[in-house]
């Protein structure tokens, strides 16, 4: 019982501790997450500054990188025209030769031309589907632009092809200079992939260890789910149509491929306009299962850079963010146990000796329980439990005369009993013995009766009476010998009725 009460003083304290828990935990985690949104709306504004700056870095790039281009372009074909004009021999392979000492480390393709027919190109022929490849031009040193992109999603697009066309002089021959944006696309890829390694690290730097990403992406908008696909973002196949229709992930995006779910593309630009967290869920890329995991996700997005929103997002499962919390807890953790196990020696040492009565008191009542009334608890005092137990003891004194005195009276009335059944036992075999002689005195009679029949009928009917008489008197001889006049041996009953027919009528018969 002391251990009860032990227990009932530990779980209250255990109780308490826990409401208190409760209380602290949720303000915990509501800090957590304040914190969290503090530091990922810094990761953010930081990594939204880096993306601001290497896009006005980029722009002047490009500037340069065309001006530097049209320069180099020109002072290539300033050299070639000299080496052409001091050379003494003008002949088409002398020129040749000539096109690819000067513009074989060249960015765009050099072509030779003679009365507009495409004679050599220092990058091959132009491909047939150029506008150039059937289009005759004689525009000179001008760049002629021509526009073929097709939109087919929102993700940034370009195919445009540029000539600049330079006549050698006193000659049938020109130099064309052919350049397609996929040539400029190159040191723009590598630009762009830098921008998002150094956007990963960035994000890392502000979380360690973490499972959540930041990527980039175009958005249109519209209220459905994200369709971003990143292998199909530059195909111009049937099947990339059904693709990046409504987000399209940014070559300079940190993260290539990012988990979305059932975000909208408008759902984005509505969190990026609130400044506060999309809540969502999203499945895990090393849980195959597809189970879903709460997820916050933050957005920042840059105005004016294209027709569509390029929004910066980033995504932390809540877990990692309540994560920290479990070192807090813990901190808890011993406290709690100390509190617990002084609960339990207080709780112990201030019930043990109020409750070694009551238990002695359990003893004897599992005592009587058995059987065992001569048991008594023996306690004296004058507190409630000692007159609790005096009491007891007092209850059983009685009970125990009570029941040896009811003992007494159930074995006299017992033996009263025996006796008046003896005599019903007695009288009742005498009855059965009387109608037994009684009815072999009518068997007697018929048996008399019997041979004075005059007709086959009466015979018969007073052979059928005998046997009906005879089972009746069969019976209450049964009872009569019988040891007990509830029963008879059914067997010995059938025997006797079947060898009282077989003698009758064989008798009958002979």
């Amino acid at each position: 019982l002391s251990a009860k009460f032990t227990l009932s003083f530990a779980s209250i304290a255990m109780l308490i501790l826990f409401v208190m828990m409760a209380i602290v935990i949720p303000l915990l985690e509501k800090e957590r997450l304040e914190n969290e949104n503090h530091t990922i709306e810094r990761l953010l504004a930081n990594m939204e500054h880096q993306v601001e700056l290497t896009m006005h870095v980029n722009g002047l790039y490009n500037a340069s990188y065309w001006e530097k281009m049209e320069l180099t372009m020109k002072n290539k074909l300033h050299d070639f025209i000299d080496a052409y004009q001091i050379s003494p021999n003008t002949n088409e392979k002398e020129l040749v030769f000539l096109l690819d000492t000067h513009f074989k480390d060249f960015t765009c393709n050099a072509l030779l031309r003679h009365h507009q027919r495409i004679i050599y190109g220092t990058k091959g022929a132009l491909p047939e589907s150029s506008f150039f490849h059937i289009t005759p031009f004689f525009e000179y040193e001008t760049w002629i632009l021509h526009d073929k992109t097709k939109h087919i999603n929102i993700c940034p697009a370009g195919d445009k092809e540029y000539l600049y066309i330079k006549a050698l002089p006193k000659s049938d021959y020109d130099i064309a200079i052919y350049c397609h944006t996929q040539e400029f696309l190159k040191h723009r890829t590598q630009f762009e992939a830098t921008i998002g390694s150094m956007l990963k690290k960035s994000f890392q730097n502000f979380k360690e260890n973490s499972t959540g990403f930041a990527y980039m992406m175009w958005v249109n908008g519209a209220q459905k789910a994200c369709d971003h696909n990143e292998s199909l973002r530059k195909s111009y196949d049937d099947k990339a149509q059904n693709y990046n229709t409504t987000c399209c992930v940014s070559e300079a995006s940190p993260t290539q491929q990012p988990l979305t779910g059932t975000l909208h593309s408008a759902d984005y630009l509505k969190a990026a306009q609130e400044a506060r967290p999309i809540r969502h869920l999203l499945p895990k890329k090393e849980d195959t299962s597809g189970k879903l995991y709460p997820a916050l996700t933050w957005v920042r997005y840059f105005k004016g850079s294209r027709e569509y929103p390029l929004i910066l997002a980033a995504t932390l499962y809540e877990e990692e963010i309540y994560r920290d919390l479990e070192p807090i807890i813990l901190k808890f953790l011993p406290a709690s146990l100390i509190a617990l196990a002084c609960a339990f020696a207080l709780g112990w040492l201030f019930f043990k000796h109020s409750t070694s009565k009551i238990e002695r008191l359990l003893r004897v009542a599992k005592t009587i329980k058995n059987g065992q009334l001569k048991e008594r608890s023996g306690i004296k005092g004058e507190d409630d439990i000692d007159l609790l137990a005096q009491t007891f003891d007092t209850m059983l004194d009685s009970l125990e005369e009570n029941i040896e005195t009811l003992d007494a009276k159930v074995h006299k009335r017992t033996l009263e009993l025996e006796h008046l059944l003896s005599e019903k036992e007695i009288l009742l075999k005498e009855i059965h013995h009387r109608v037994k002689n009684n009815l072999s005195i009518i068997i007697a009679l018929m048996q008399l009766k019997e041979h004075h029949a005059k007709s086959e009928e009466s015979h018969a009917i007073l052979l059928e009476l005998q046997e009906r008489i005879y089972a009746i008197e069969l019976l209450h001889r049964q009872l009569y010998q019988s040891n007990s006049l509830k029963e008879i041996c059914f067997d010995t009953y059938m025997q006797g009725l079947v060898e009282n027919m077989r003698q009758t009528y064989a008798t009958g018969v002979a």
